[in-house]
């Protein structure tokens, strides 16, 4: 870094548990996701034979302590190429779950099932070609207009390629980004929409290119994620000052993932390691004013918050395996 910003020691928070609801250890399992009511859990098993990689889904119900197979490995093996993995999975009502299974290669399929019935309704084939270019969402094109109305001089083709990659967007108040651009500078700017103003929040070496990977805005304060060989920084923004929260051994970081947004905190997850390697990814509460880290599990992999933020699912490494645990979140 160019220059030295004070760090602020983060506070260490166990989150206080009611009664375990269910683990579920038998087996390699990913993408914990609540269903609406939060009494359902699905997820996917990883199923590995020989070279091949394959994959299941699965629901538990977390009422009865039931579980059933939405999706088993012989038919998910029909949407590979070199292997099936879940990429993502979601509830996109009460009774449907959307499932996209990569095939190893660059296409994927997209599944959606009605949970209740163990049905599928609907798969469509995607394409990955990795030179299409990602549209703007409604929320960033807003953005978009807003910056160039209010920052005529600010480079358009920077800004666009900023927003179809890392910035942060927080609606109406401004845009977080690294330009990233040929013959740009690497630090970390803010356009301000409230002040009218194009502020260097962070600033960073010309060999930089890349490090800003997203942050998390509430009530007013930003916390941000930077990354820079084998480590991942954590910034706080606020009040118009900028202070450094800690560092955090990295590989494969990929961004700030928010599990679950209330009127009083936001719970987001720091992705420090690729998908396969075995590490701790930090999972956060912030408040607007503090962020505090949940120390729950030592190698924490992945983690999910029911709607109603009354149950939490941890998703962690045990020794080559992911496992995970069903609790009552206060």
């Amino acid at each position: 870094m160019k220059r030295l910003i004070s760090c602020v020691a983060l506070l260490l928070l166990t989150i206080t548990t009611q009664a375990q609801i269910v683990t579920i250890n038998d087996g390699d399992f990913v993408h914990p996701t609540f269903s609406p009511d939060g009494k359902v859990l699905a997820y996917s098993r990883v199923v590995v034979k020989g070279d091949f990689e394959n994959t299941e889904i699965l629901l538990h119900d977390l009422n009865t302590n039931r579980r059933s197979i939405l999706l088993n490995s012989r038919k998910a093996a029909a949407y590979a190429t070199y292997r099936a993995f879940v990429t993502e999975m979601k509830w996109i009502g009460a009774k449907r779950l959307e499932v996209t299974i990569s095939d190893g290669d660059v296409d994927s399929t997209r599944l959606i099932f009605d949970p209740q019935r163990r049905r599928l309704l609907k798969e469509r084939a995607e394409g990955g070609d990795e030179l299409e270019t990602r549209p703007l969402s409604p929320v960033e094109q807003k953005a978009y207009q807003q910056a160039s109305s209010l920052f005529p001089s600010f480079p358009r083709e920077v800004l666009d390629n900023a927003l179809r990659n890392t910035a942060l967007v927080i609606p109406d108040q401004g845009i977080v980004l690294q330009k990233n651009y040929a013959g740009h500078d690497s630090n970390v700017w803010f356009l301000d929409f409230q002040n009218k103003s194009v502020r260097a929040l962070i600033n960073l070496p010309d060999d930089s290119a890349n490090a800003f990977n997203g942050g998390v805005s509430f009530k007013g304060a930003i916390v941000l994620a930077l990354s820079r060989d084998t480590k991942t920084y954590l910034f706080l923004y606020r009040d118009g000052k900028i202070s450094r929260l800690g560092e955090f051994d990295s590989s494969g970081f990929s961004g700030i993932e928010v599990k679950h947004v209330s009127s009083s905190r936001v719970i987001f997850l720091l992705r420090t390691h690729g998908t396969t390697d075995p590490g701790n990814n930090p999972l956060f509460v912030f408040d607007g004013s503090q962020l505090l880290r949940i120390k729950e599990n030592s190698q924490l992999y992945d983690a999910a918050v029911d709607p109603a933020g009354r149950r939490i699912a941890y998703c962690y490494w045990a020794g080559d395996k992911r496992h995970i645990v069903v609790k009552e979140l206060n």
